[in-house]
Order: structure tokens, then C-alpha cells, then sequence
């Protein structure tokens, strides 16, 4: 509640108050009225019923009371009655009355009275007093003590009179609290406003201080205690206006030192990213350069014997050709030798050599021809000498790659061999780092090998299947590796290609190859590489290589290190 509320609702109360009091007061005025008024007549009462007493003690006197009350009734204008203890009319302004029984104390107050002695007042109302008269009851007695009956006299002109009296007492009363709430209710008032209307113009610029408003001042100038919360308000709001200034100061000092910060705290967690990267890319360009050495040489000691093995098998098939040729015209010649060369064409059963002499060397000459297709896959995979930018052919790159993971593809103790479908199409051979593009294709490959072992592992693929296609699609050849593993989850594959990313146990992977895959087909080729994928539906990665390319890209040292 407001002040000038709280002053007016006081004022009100005081006023209110007032008025009460001058109502109680006139209320106690009526009382005292009345109650004048009915000693008045119980003092008369008295006297009449002291008179009557004595003159009932006298029986000779009896015959005065008729007289007395019909002179007092002419006198006062009142009407009068006399009752004996049985409550018979002994007098009587109304001489008719008299010997008649009283009944028109309804409630029995004239019985009461004779009965414990005490005056009693009440209301007669009849035909003839409609409105109604005030009685008062008072017992007379003897010389004795003795209650012999009561006197019953009429007061209501004293009681009017006596009400009169009180009705001004309280119209004065009245007239006098109204003017004075009116009074106090325009003072306070007046009051409330010279008040309240300082205070409103201190609430409302607090109110603008509050919203930041710290130019607002108060202009009171009032030699009071209002006057002096304006001036200490107005001195608060000039210490507050400049310590804002102040602390605006050196918030922009601050956030300047701290966006400096930022920027140089992002420089250096980019500068520690790249440091990272290009250290999981130094090592990988080392261990891949190590592994192509270490292919390249085993190769090359591997190739070399057996191309003197894979030469000379033909020499040797043609010698024993020669020999079981010249052995046959021994036999038809000669049908009966010797029992010496009998004896030792039986032990050594000529007869079995002549026919699996050819299967062993036609069995040998397979086995050195997949040693060189191994050999010749093992240094397409490496590409040692292709370490320049030049044209290369992507199919025998991906067959190489499969035929180093041969040995993760075939049948293992627990799980059915893989099934590769190649679906090759026309496309032309590209210019491209041969090498690099090898490494996609194991990392692709491996990966795909891996999602459909842990899914063989949780029952959810029975029959692990790759399926790897290409195409030309206007000047770009398009490779798909697609597996029907168990997919991978939608919320994970915009994160596939970040550097250190994995969803592999700990040891199991680095989280560097798709990363390195991505950088190599994107930065090295111009191309793009994608993940299409929905959890139960396996997965693929699809390869865009640019045909034609204009301009060689410039090896990296780390690649050039890799190429070495």
C-alpha cells in the first residue's frame, strides 16, 4: 500500500472514529435521558405510593385517593392507577376502572414489582394509545414494611422531553464530528499529497536508476527529510554514474585482453591440431614408406629366384618330355631287357612317373606363376617407382590391395569367407599418386573387413559380403566400397573423416585412416569421398577422382618420404 493510501486510510480511520465516539455519545445521552426521566417519576411514584400507604393504614382515608389522583391527573396531564398486592384497581383517572383487575402490564412488570419490591417501566398500547405510553410501576408499603400494592404513573411527557433533550445533544454532536472529518480529511489529504508526490518522483527515478538510467536526479528542494533522501539520492547517483564509467572502462580493457586471449589460445590449439596431425602423418608416411621398402625387397629377392625357377621349369618340362619320349622307344625296341633294368624299372614303377611326371611340373608351374602374381601385386601395392603424378590403373590397384587382405578374407575358424563381387566398369586410367590411392583403397577395404567381422561376432550378418563397382560419371571416375555390415549410426558419420576419431577399441585403431584417406582423395586429387550409411543397411564409401587433371599437385616432403 502507497503512503498516501496509508495516510488517507488513517485519516479516514480518525475520522471514522470520531464519528463514533460523538454517536456513542449521543447514544449516552439518550440513555441519561431516559434513565432522568424515569427517576423523575419514580421519585413521584414514590411520593404518591408513601401518600396512598398511609392513607390505606387508615381505612377512613380511603375515600381521599380517588381525589388525590384525579387532581394530580388534572395538575401533570398524566394518567395515574392504584393497585392493591392482588393487582385491584383502587383509583383511577378513569373512575369506571375501578374494582376492575389491571391487565395491561402484558409481561406481568406491575406483579413483579409488588412481588420483589423493585420499580419496573414499560410500554402501554392500546386503541386509544396507538403509539403507545411509558409506565413506571412502584410499590408502596406500610408503616411496617408490609407491600400492600403499587402505584403506576404515567412519564412519557418527561420521557419525551428527555429524548428531545438527547436527539439535539446528538444532532450537535453530530454536526460537530462531521465538520471536523471533513476537516481532518482535507488536511490529511493536502497532507498526504505535499507527501507523496516527492516520494512518487524518488520511486520513479529509482525505478530509471534500476534501468540504468544513471543520469536521472530528483529536484526537491524541500527543507525536510524528504529535501534531504533527494540530495543524498542525487549524490548516490553521481558515485554510481561514475564508478559505472569507471567499470565500463575496464570491462573493454578486459574484454579485449580476453578476446586477444581467445584468439590466441584458438591459434595455438589449431598450431597443437596440425603439430598432431602432421605428426600422425609423419609417422604414417614413415611406416608406410618402411613397409613399401620392406615390400619392395622382399619382392625383388622373392622375383628374382623365381623367375630363374618359373624360366627353367620350362627347360625342364621339355627335357622330360625328351626323356620319357626316348624312354617310350626304349620300351617298343626293346620289350624284354635285361633283368637288371627290369628289376629297376620295376622298383622305380616307370610306368607311374610317365604319368605323374607332367602333373608334378604342370603343379610347379602354377605354383611359381602365383608366386610372380603376388610378387607383381606386392610392388603394384608399394609403387616404388610410381612416385610421381602420373597415369595408373585404379583396378589393379584395388586387386593388389585384395590380394594382400587374401588372408583376412578367406574362411576363418568361426566365420564363412568373405564374398567380394566385383563390379568393374569401363573407365579410362587416370593420372593420380598410384601409391596413395592404394593406401585408401587398404584403409576402405580393412575397415569394411573389420565392420563385418563385429558383425558376424553379434549374429547380425551371416553372410559378410563387399561389393566393390566403378564407373565413369562425367570427367570423374567413381569407386564404391559398400559392405552389409551392421551401418553406422547417424549422429557419428558427420565425425568419420575428423583426425583421431574412432569407434574401435583401444588398440585397434588410431582413428588416422579414413582422416588420411579423406585428405589424400580431397587435397592431393581434387576429388571427394562420402560416407552413405544407415544403421542395418551396411555401409559405403563412394570416391570421386577427376579424370583430367590439369595441373600436377607438388609433393609434400612427408610424401616424398613415402615414395622414397
Amino acid at each position: 500500500m502507497k503512503i498516501s493510501q496509508k495516510l488517507i486510510s488513517g485519516i479516514l480511520g480518525m475520522a471514522t472514529l470520531s464519528a463514533s465516539i460523538g454517536a456513542i455519545s449521543a447514544h449516552q445521552q439518550l440513555n441519561i435521558a431516559k434513565y432522568l426521566a424515569q427517576k423523575e417519576a419514580e421519585e413521584v411514584a414514590g411520593l404518591l405510593g408513601y401518600f396512598v400507604s398511609h392513607e390505606l393504614e387508615n381505612h377512613q382515608m380511603r375515600s381521599h385517593l380517588q381525589e388525590h389522583v384525579e387532581s394530580l391527573h388534572k395538575q401533570r396531564q398524566r394518567d395515574l392507577e392504584i393497585v392493591d398486592r392482588d393487582k385491584i384497581i383502587l383509583a383511577d383517572v378513569v373512575p369506571e376502572d375501578i374494582g376492575t383487575r389491571l391487565d395491561h402490564d402484558r409481561n406481568n412488570e406491575v406483579g413483579k414489582t409488588i412481588h420483589d419490591g423493585i420499580p419496573r417501566t414499560y410500554i402501554e398500547s392500546s386503541l386509544e394509545y396507538p403509539n403507545g405510553i411509558q409506565l413506571i410501576a412502584v410499590a408502596f408499603k406500610t408503616s411496617k414494611g408490609e407491600t400492600i400494592g403499587a402505584v403506576i404513573l404515567e412519564y412519557t411527557p418527561l420521557y419525551k422531553a428527555a429524548l428531545a433533550k438527547a436527539h439535539k445533544n446528538i444532532f450537535v454532536t453530530s454536526v460537530i464530528s462531521l465538520g471536523c472529518g471533513i476537516f481532518v480529511l482535507t488536511a490529511g489529504y493536502l497532507l498526504s499529497l505535499s507527501i507523496s508526490k516527492p516520494i512518487k518522483k524518488l520511486q520513479q527515478a529509482v525505478v530509471n536508476l534500476a534501468e540504468g538510467k544513471l543520469e536521472t536526479r530528483v529536484s526537491i528542494r524541500s527543507q525536510d527529510e524528504i529535501g534531504e533522501l533527494a540530495t543524498s539520492f542525487n549524490k548516490m547517483a553521481d558515485d554510481l554514474q561514475y564508478s559505472r564509467n569507471g567499470l565500463v572502462t575496464i570491462n573493454e580493457q578486459l574484454r579485449d585482453e580476453i578476446a586477444e586471449r581467445q584468439l590466441a589460445e584458438a591459434e595455438l590449439q589449431e598450431a597443437l591440431k596440425d603439430l598432431k596431425k602432421a605428426q600422425i602423418q609423419l609417422i604414417q608416411s614413415e611406416k608406410m614408406s618402411s613397409l613399401g621398402q620392406l615390400v619392395a625387397g622382399v619382392a625383388h629377392e622373392i622375383n628374382n629366384p623365381v623367375n630363374f625357377i618359373y624360366g627353367n621349369l620350362q627347360h625342364t618340362d621339355d627335357y622330360t618330355q625328351q626323356l620319357l619320349l626316348l624312354i617310350k622307344l626304349y620300351q617298343n625296341h626293346y620289350p624284354n631287357p635285361e633283368p637288371e633294368i627290369k628289376n629297376a624299372n620295376e622298383e622305380a614303377d616307370i610306368e607311374y612317373l610317365i604319368e605323374d611326371l607332367p602333373k608334378m611340373l604342370t603343379s610347379m608351374k602354377m605354383g611359381a606363376k602365383r608366386i610372380r602374381e603376388i610378387v607383381l601385386s606386392l610392388r603394384i601395392f608399394s609403387r616404388l617407382d610410381e612416385a610421381e603424378f602420373k597415369t595408373a590403373d585404379l583396378h589393379e590397384g584395388i586387386d593388389s590391395t585384395l590380394l594382400i587382405l587374401q588372408h583376412r578374407i578367406k574362411v576363418q575358424n568361426n566365420r564363412p569367407e568373405i564374398k567380394v563381387i566385383k563390379e568393374y566398369g569401363e573407365i579410362p586410367q587416370i593420372q593420380c599418386f598410384a601409391g596413395q590411392l592404394n593406401q585408401v583403397f587398404m584403409n576402405l577395404l580393412a575397415n569394411a573387413i573389420d565392420a563385418l567381422e563385429d558383425a558376424f561376432e553379434k549374429e547380425l550378418c551371416p553372410n559378410p559380403l563387399i561389393r566393390i563397382s566403378s564407373e565413369q560419371v562425367n570427367d570423374n571416375a567413381i569407386i564404391r566400397i559398400a559392405d552389409n555390415g551392421a551401418g553406422i549410426p547417424e549422429e557419428i558419420q558427420s565425425r568419420l573423416f575428423d583426425p583421431f576419431f574412432t569407434t574401435k577399441p583401444v588398440g585397434k585403431g588410431t582413428g588416422m585412416g579414413l582422416s588420411i584417406s579423406y585428405q589424400i582423395i580431397t587435397e592431393k586429387h581434387g576429388g571427394s569421398l562420402q560416407c552413405i550409411s544407415s544403421l542395418g543397411q551396411g555401409a559405403e564409401f563412394v570416391i570421386a577422382i577427376p579424370i583430367r587433371v590439369v595441373k600436377s599437385p607438388q609433393l609434400s616432403i612427408c610424401d616424398r618420404n613415402t615414395y622414397r
